[in-house]
């Protein structure tokens, strides 16, 4: 990867491009995309609930990468974009939608309140099976009877960036497309920009955080933060499992020798592996909470919850 490119799917780039009031008609034009893939209903219009202003974004690095936005019958609409890659991202991304709609209401409240939540997850990598093409929209439906929806409320939509084949021409991939190449100036690009006015616009918004050094001082500062997370986690894992491991096989030989059956040697290294992975990835969950990583991140990262201590 060259060093120098300003990623345009990196979490603060993707804000700078959509999370801001001014950009507003361009998250529309982004959604709306979406929905007609999936052969949705659009949305007239959007607010962008949760919007960064210039002083937040200069001020400190975004702690809250979503963007959130509600159209005027009160659907909420959350994008995110995931640059690394995540096993459990379905999970993480089910729970995330399950706040955003439960915390529609209070205690007491009626159910009709509740509306519906859409979720469309941007992802720098594959979640599906190959199958699965680049744009998947799941629903929850009776399982015999797949035309018979338990509720319109849930939504879910994943794009996986890594399977936007070459020969797809519709408008959606026109802006995955863009989203991979905004640091092109000639080509399909150009291409593309005289044809969609959108994508004219957020080629634009890219180029002023490109010329931003302020705006660039944050991206680099990001970048070189989920690099050092990487090299020590990985780190982390290798030291964690090779001390587990140890740990497992004297573990195993005593409880062999106590109950003198050599089940009890594969059931202690078994044991000890897990155990010495699982104290391992504590102690760099409460590194990370000791850095100001909020709790979420850091439940990404390790897989340690630490919000309910």
């Amino acid at each position: 990867m060259d060093m120098s490119r300003i990623l345009a799917t990196s979490d603060v780039v993707f804000k700078y491009l959509f999370g801001a009031k001014s950009s507003t008609e361009l998250l529309r034009g982004f959604v709306n995309a979406v929905q007609r893939h999936a052969g949705m209903e659009e949305f007239s219009s959007l607010e962008i609930v949760n919007p960064i202003g210039e002083r937040d974004y200069y001020s400190a690095k975004p702690t809250v990468i979503d963007i959130k936005a509600k159209s005027p019958d009160g659907t909420v609409i959350n994008v995110e974009v995931q640059v690394r890659s995540q096993a459990e991202y379905g999970e993480r991304s089910l729970y995330y939608w399950a706040k955003s709609y439960t915390e529609q209401i209070l205690e007491g409240d009626k159910y009709h309140k509740l509306m519906p939540v859409v979720s469309v997850s941007l992802l720098n990598f594959n979640l599906f099976p190959d199958e699965l093409p680049f744009h998947s929209t799941f629903q929850l439906m009776e399982k015999t009877k797949p035309e018979v929806c338990l509720t319109d409320d849930c939504v879910m939509h994943y794009l996986e960036l890594k399977k936007l084949p070459q020969n797809e021409g519709s408008e959606l991939a026109e802006w995955l497309y863009a989203l991979r190449h905004l640091d092109e100036t000639e080509g399909p690009m150009m291409v593309l920009l005289k044809k969609n006015h959108n994508l004219q616009e957020l080629a634009d918004r890219y180029y002023r955080f490109e010329n931003d050094s302020e705006a660039r001082m944050i991206y680099e500062a990001r970048m070189k933060e989920m690099r050092d997370q990487a090299a020590w986690l990985d780190e982390a894992q290798t030291k964690g499992l090779a001390q587990g491991i140890e740990q497992g096989i004297e573990q195993g030989i005593e409880q062999g020798i106590e109950q003198g059956i050599e089940q009890g040697i594969v059931q202690g290294i078994q044991q000890g592996i897990v155990q010495g992975i699982a104290h391992k990835a504590r102690e760099v969950a409460m590194k990370l909470r000791d850095k100001g990583l909020p709790f979420a991140e850091i439940l990404d990262l390790t897989g340690v919850d630490l919000s309910l201590e």
